[in-house]
C-alpha cells in the first residue's frame, strides 16, 4: 500500500514538472524574444529597432500560423511575407539588412543541404 502511494505521488510530481517545462519553452512570445535577442547580437540593433523588429516578427509568426492552418491561401500569405520583409528592410540599416540577408541565405542553405542528403539517401 505504501509503495502505491509513493508511486502515485512521484507520478503527480513528475507530471507537474513536465507541464512547467512546456510553459517555459512553449509559446511564440518566448520564441520572438529569443529571435529579437539573437538579431540584436548579430546585427547590433538599437532599442527602437528592437521594438519594431519584435512587432514584425510577431506578424511573421501569425502569417506562418495562417499558412499552416489554411494552405489554400499560400500565395496571399507569401505576399504578406514579402511585405513583412520590406518593412524589415525599412527598419534595418543597409549594412544590417545585408548581414541579415546573408545569415538567412546561409541558414536556408544548411536546411536545403540536409533535405537533399536525405532525398539522395532514400533513393539509394
Amino acid at each position: 500500500m505504501k509503495k502505491l502511494i509513493v508511486v502515485a505521488l512521484l507520478a503527480i510530481g513528475l507530471t507537474g514538472f513536465a507541464q512547467e517545462g512546456k510553459k517555459k519553452k512553449g509559446g511564440h512570445e518566448v520564441s520572438t524574444e529569443m529571435r529579437v535577442k539573437k538579431m540584436t547580437e548579430e546585427l547590433s540593433l538599437n532599442a527602437d529597432q528592437q521594438k519594431k523588429v519584435a512587432v514584425l516578427l510577431e506578424e511573421q509568426t501569425a502569417i506562418r500560423k495562417a499558412v499552416k492552418e489554411n494552405p489554400e491561401n499560400k500565395e496571399e500569405n507569401r505576399a504578406k511575407m514579402k511585405e513583412n520583409g520590406k518593412k524589415l528592410k525599412e527598419v534595418l540599416t543597409p549594412e544590417q539588412f545585408e548581414k541579415w540577408k546573408a545569415n538567412m541565405d546561409q541558414r536556408k542553405g544548411q536546411g536545403g543541404e540536409g533535405k537533399k542528403k536525405k532525398a539522395s539517401e532514400s533513393e539509394e
